[in-house]
């Protein structure tokens, strides 16, 4: 068969094309879609016949920090010589993939002991003590590596290796253990997850999420002035399960937008009833927690401003918590929500505050924080170390050099309530007071500090 230009030139674009399918566009190995490919045949080759196969997952370690201080070419460098030296590293008959920015697998094949996994990824981590020389200089990057692996007699897909390896290389990044392998543990932890996972939305469907309360006193008025909207699942058969067991999984699920909708609206149909037998309170608030895709949903805003024109409730009222990580992003679309939310009258919160330096310029850019929370982690070490005792100290004093409110977050003893309100700070919530409880549990009467811990004072007063 005869093939004109126009035919030749349509073949060569369309293997052009499978190639760019295949290598990733910078560092030339395998992607995601071609490794699942080669790994699903390697796994049916060892299913045919004693043999191991490993899969290591590869991320890492510092290397947002790459990125931020010198740039990413600087990064595109890094990840090019990353890949270069690992393939030299590996076997000829293992397999290299990029399967992320900075996150890469190798699939070990022809293994005879299960021990050989890990001496392929001991050799691995070795070959990265060497530093890499860039342009800008020297530099070390490690990786943490997660170890996952089949067998005939213990067999996976290859969907379900590359994330049992991906599991266990969050764990030894966590830990710092540098190589970690998937085991039992981690299999209990993962069909624990997956039964979750499962029973969210038939739950979500089902009216089983609600809203426990936990009070913000105020050491100065001796009362309650505010409470905290916390989800809670109501499992017909655990029974309440924390937010622990479900939100990480609830976000990757893509649902945390519906649980996120489901307690605003419990939470200004609670303050509402309370304004109504009790009275609107100009100084008492109730506050929920933000999460991530309602900071990027442009369409979010209105449909706080909806719920609190169908709740009766003032907007002033609901505070709108942010985790500290989630504002220091710089994302546009989050920064225009928080603004539109402002504007509505909401006040903004920042959550889980203090374990970064940049915090404050930020607030100072966007101007419409109104509190911050100090992490429960520094709160925690009150008490113990000088160290927490100078950031709530610092964070106090730049908090009241910009007119904002601080709550300590997370109060379990006395001497860290003590330690705290002698550094400044009136706001404080925790365990020391009470714990989250279900709105029936603040009728007339709520919980309020006195010297030994809590008691009771009217919340319209």
């Amino acid at each position: 068969m005869v093939v004109g230009a126009a035919g030749a030139f349509a073949i060569q674009r369309r293997q052009a094309s499978d190639v760019h399918a295949t290598r990733d566009a910078l560092t030339g190995l395998t992607t995601r879609d071609e490794l699942r490919s080669q790994l699903d045949s390697s796994l049916s080759a060892v299913y045919r016949r004693d043999g191991i196969v490993g899969v290591l997952f590869l991320d890492l370690d510092g290397f947002k920090a790459i990125n931020d201080t010198l740039g990413h070419d600087a990064g595109d460098e890094l990840l090019k010589a990353f890949a270069a030296r690992l393939c030299e590293t590996v076997r000829s008959e293992d397999l290299v993939a990029r399967v992320g920015g900075d996150e890469f697998v190798v699939v070990c094949n022809g293994l005879d002991r299960p021990t050989a996994v890990r001496e392929v990824a001991t050799k691995i981590r070795s070959e990265f003590n060497r530093p890499f020389n860039l342009g800008e200089g020297s530099v070390l990057m490690t990786p943490s590596i997660g170890i996952a692996m089949a067998s005939r007699r213990e067999p996976a897909s290859a969907v379900e290796l590359v994330a049992r390896a991906d599991q266990a290389m969050y764990r030894a990044k966590r830990g710092r253990l540098g190589i970690q392998q998937f085991d039992d543990d981690q299999r209990d932890a993962e069909l624990d997850r997956l039964a979750v996972e499962r029973a969210l939305a038939p739950a979500l469907a089902d009216g089983q999420f609600h809203v426990h309360y936990q009070p913000i006193v105020s050491r100065r008025e001796v009362r309650t002035v505010g409470l905290e909207g916390l989800i809670r699942w109501q499992h017909p058969v655990h029974g309440v399960l924390g937010p622990d067991r479900f939100l990480t999984i609830a976000e990757e699920a893509g649902i945390m937008a519906r649980l996120g909708e489901v307690v605003l609206r419990d939470v200004a149909a609670q303050t509402s009833v309370w304004n109504h037998f009790y009275g609107k309170d100009p100084s008492f608030s109730v506050s929920v927690n933000l999460a991530e895709r309602q900071l990027v949903d442009p369409s979010f805003p209105d449909r706080v401003a909806d719920i609190i024109r169908w709740a009766g409730i003032p907007a002033d009222q609901l505070h709108l918590e942010v985790q500290e990580e989630l504002l220091l992003r710089r994302a546009d679309d989050e920064s225009r929500v928080l603004q539109r939310l402002a504007e509505l009258g909401n006040k903004i919160v920042i959550d889980d505050f203090g374990n970064s330096h940049g915090s404050f310029i930020r607030i100072r850019e966007i101007g419409i924080v109104s509190m911050v929370k100090i992490d429960r982690s520094i709160i925690a070490r009150l008490g113990l170390d000088d160290v927490s005792r100078t950031v709530v100290g610092a964070t106090t004093a730049m908090a009241a050099s910009v007119g904002m409110d601080v709550i300590a977050e997370g109060v379990e003893t006395v001497e860290q309530r003590d330690i705290a309100e002698d550094l400044g700070i009136d706001l404080m919530q925790g365990y020391l007071f009470q714990a989250p409880q279900p709105a029936t549990s603040f009728g007339r009467r709520g919980p309020t500090v006195a010297d030994d811990g809590a008691r009771d004072i009217d919340l319209s007063t």
